[in-house]
């Protein structure tokens, strides 16, 4: 800094309006222009975040749905063991017992097949009896002296063995295929079984997850879902979600929320400065780290528009910087060394064509003007007036 300049932080409105008078006999509000040092600077409030914390899964070996019906507060001190989110239970339970039901029918269909089974071979073994009897009386017909019987009495009895023999080979058949018939009708309701089984493990498996409970001490934090929001009470969620995070402490970072119209020459390596809202009466230094690529509203309820500011901290004091802690911060985006900056109002028109009024004797005079670097209401002016000059605070009268 050179010796006779001073340094403007934030608006020099205040300090630029105490010079303000009229200024030739115009009337007018004005300031006279000064060479001096200036920080651009952008007030915003947020919070601390975790930049490394260990995720809290659901197992992804259970692949169904969870609804929340109870978190532990956020940002509450945990223990290892305890339980920290609970789910709904009530359709597991549900479609258990269904489950259940099903395994039991499975059961009495096997139960079933094998009284089936020893059935169906007493009948065969009956009527096989039955066949061997009749064919045996119709062998001895058939051996009789022909001409005790007639002709159509001789083809009936031959027609009565070649009948007989047929239904002998069928019931054969039907003994010998027995065994392996019964076996592909067991197969087919083991595999339905199994697939009840298998159900069965997963709701059992399902509901011993219905407590989920801190892997280690710490800082209960709340996960984001995919779309940005947080996990709360009433949600579904999937398993192997992230369901909340326990911060490593001591590695954690600030997040600032920069209002959408005075986020202007936001980006990373711009140092920043903040207060805890816990700690006021100290100040803390950091470096932005990343800025997001647009702006997004930080609730569904409320339309305004933030960017994102990241800065990672120069010096962490696990002790106060707790995550979830609030600060307000002020980033530095610009610096002006022995240059002329002004508010934001004194300059008129766009970028391209801008313009102030210098206050001479003859009254307002319209000079156009190079503009340098801007914050929300400051601007540096690179070129077009000379320090000592008066500019008007107002457009005056008739030049609209």
């Amino acid at each position: 800094m050179r010796p006779g300049v001073g340094r403007i932080v934030l608006a020099p409105m205040a300090a630029l309006l105490l010079s303000a008078c009229g200024g030739a006999g115009s009337g007018l509000p004005s300031i006279e222009v000064r060479q001096q040092d200036t920080d651009f600077r952008v007030a915003a409030h947020g919070e601390i975040i975790a930049s490394e914390a260990l995720p809290i899964v659901l197992p992804s070996d259970v692949r169904m749905e969870f609804n929340v019906v109870w978190l532990a507060p956020e940002f509450s001190e945990v223990k290892k063991g305890d339980v920290i989110a609970r789910f709904d239970d009530v359709q597991v339970q549900l479609d258990r017992s269904s489950t259940s039901l099903n395994v039991a029918k499975s059961d009495f269909k096997l139960a079933g097949t094998e009284r089936t089974g020893k059935l169906e071979r007493t009948r065969i073994t009956h009527e096989s009896e039955r066949v061997d009897g009749e064919r045996y009386i119709s062998e001895g017909f058939s051996a009789a002296d022909e001409r005790l019987f007639s002709r159509n009495e001789l083809i009936d009895i031959l027609a009565d063995i070649e009948y007989l023999d047929a239904e002998s080979s069928f019931l054969d058949w039907q003994y010998e295929t027995l065994d392996q018939r019964m076996q592909a009708e067991q197969n087919l309701i083991l595999a339905e079984r199994q697939g009840e089984l298998n159900k069965l493990q997963k709701q059992d498996s399902a509901l011993a997850m219905m407590e989920l409970r801190s892997p280690a001490d710490g800082t209960f934090v709340y996960a984001r879902s995919g779309w940005g929001g947080k996990i709360a009470k009433g949600r579904s969620v999937h398993a192997g979600t992230p369901i909340v995070m326990l911060p490593v402490r001591g590695k954690v970072r600030a997040r600032i929320y920069v209002p959408e119209a005075e986020a202007v020459g936001l980006a990373p390596g711009q140092p920043v400065t903040f207060r805890l809202d816990a700690a006021a009466d100290r100040e803390f230094a950091a470096t932005v780290a990343t800025v997001s690529p647009v702006a997004s509203p930080r609730d569904r309820t409320d339309p305004q528009k933030f960017f994102r500011v990241e800065a990672d901290i120069d010096e962490v004091d696990p002790r106060l910087m707790r995550v979830g802690s609030r600060l307000r911060a002020e980033v530095i985006t610009g610096e002006v060394s022995g240059g002329i900056v002004v508010p934001s109002q004194v300059v008129f028109g766009d970028l391209e064509s801008a313009h102030v009024f210098v206050l001479g004797p003859g009254g307002p005079e319209r000079r156009p003007v190079k503009l340098g670097r801007r914050s929300p209401d400051l601007v540096e002016i690179a070129s077009g007036i000379t320090p000592g000059e008066r500019i008007s605070l107002v457009e005056p009268a008739g030049e609209s």
